[in-house]
């Protein structure tokens, strides 16, 4: 069975959070490699605008919901670095959830062409979705055509022709690659909060990637998902709606460790409505809860401990110790 790591993350924040993030410079000229840039695919026509930040193999990016032609959600994009593995994937997929699971190719634009840039695996969620994934096989000939004249060279120089590494490495050549100078390393694990219908499918497809799982227990929870507000009336009304009892004031956690991530996947305690109603102020101002709620990662280690705020749902906090947390909620 391949190995099936983290490519990145996708993260949907209003339009206001948005712009404080593309105005920071602690963000993007000291934490990380960092460009805004406009994906298009021809061959399906959709187009999508944000900010990136690339570390060694793994990036994160936020979503501009002004400029993005999807419905916004957030998204765990995974990875696998052996050629054929998306479609031996996409098979066993297929087999253990009985759905048709989706196998297709994209492009990324360059210079008038479109190249074949990778494939993607995903098992079709509902429209209205708090979280999607895929798993990403790159295209090994995509490097040869796309900024041919940056590091690194063909493939066979260094390392594998399709590891993550090697892409990140032509994406911050293109924007000019200072990653000694930069903060950011890796992304090392990810909570998703989420209504226990997507619970159910993220887990599964985590169980047939290989990841261990594990019982996570219940802790303080985590944003995008108006659980704060659940638990005050939880206090009030108790377990039963009627008696004194201790209510239950977190939600189900679970816990699955891969190849080079931990993501701990929490269920919400209840639906909140799709119409905004309890919205945390995140999620493309859409009204959206649920989806990417912290991420934590690897960094060079720094003099003192520091938080900075984007937003009334958006804050990074960069320990001393050489890790880094983003955490979105209110």
């Amino acid at each position: 069975m391949h190995s099936v790591y983290l490519n990145h993350l996708l993260v949907f924040v209003d339009r206001d959070t948005y712009r404080a993030l593309s105005a920071s410079g602690f963000l993007n000229e000291h934490f990380a490699c960092s460009e805004e840039r406009t994906t298009h695919d021809q061959a399906t026509g959709m187009s999508w605008t944000g900010r990136y930040y690339y570390g060694r193999q793994t990036y994160f990016e936020f979503m501009n919901p002004e400029k993005t032609s999807w419905a916004p959600r957030d998204g765990l994009a995974f990875g696998i670095e052996s050629e054929g593995g998306s479609e031996e994937l996409a098979r066993r997929l297929k087999q253990a959830t009985e759905v048709e699971v989706r196998r297709y190719r994209r492009n990324r634009r360059y210079r008038d062409q479109d190249i074949p840039w990778f494939w993607s695996v995903e098992v079709p969620r509902a429209d209205d979705a708090r979280l999607i994934s895929w798993v990403m096989e790159y295209n090994p000939g995509f490097l040869a055509h796309w900024a041919p004249d940056l590091p690194p060279g063909m493939p066979g120089a260094g390392t594998p022709g399709i590891a993550r590494s090697r892409f990140l490495t032509r994406y911050r050549s293109a924007i000019g690659d200072d990653l000694p100078d930069r903060l950011f390393r890796d992304i090392t694990s990810v909570t998703v909060t989420l209504p226990p219908d997507e619970a159910d499918l993220l887990e599964a497809e985590l169980d047939i990637f290989g990841y261990a799982r594990e019982e996570a227990g219940h802790e303080a929870p985590v944003g995008r998902d108006g659980l704060e507000r659940v638990n005050r009336v939880d206090r009030d009304l108790g377990k039963n709606g009627e008696t004194g009892d201790e209510p239950k004031t977190s939600p189900d956690r679970n816990k699955f460790r891969g190849p080079d991530l931990e993501i701990v996947v929490e269920r919400m305690l209840q639906e909140e409505d799709r119409d905004g109603t309890g919205q945390n102020g995140v999620g493309g101002g859409t009204g959206s809860v649920g989806g990417i709620s912290a991420f934590t990662m690897e960094t060079q280690s720094v003099s003192v401990t520091t938080t900075h705020t984007f937003g009334p749902a958006c804050r990074l906090t960069v320990e001393r110790t050489g890790k880094a947390t983003w955490s979105f909620r209110p």
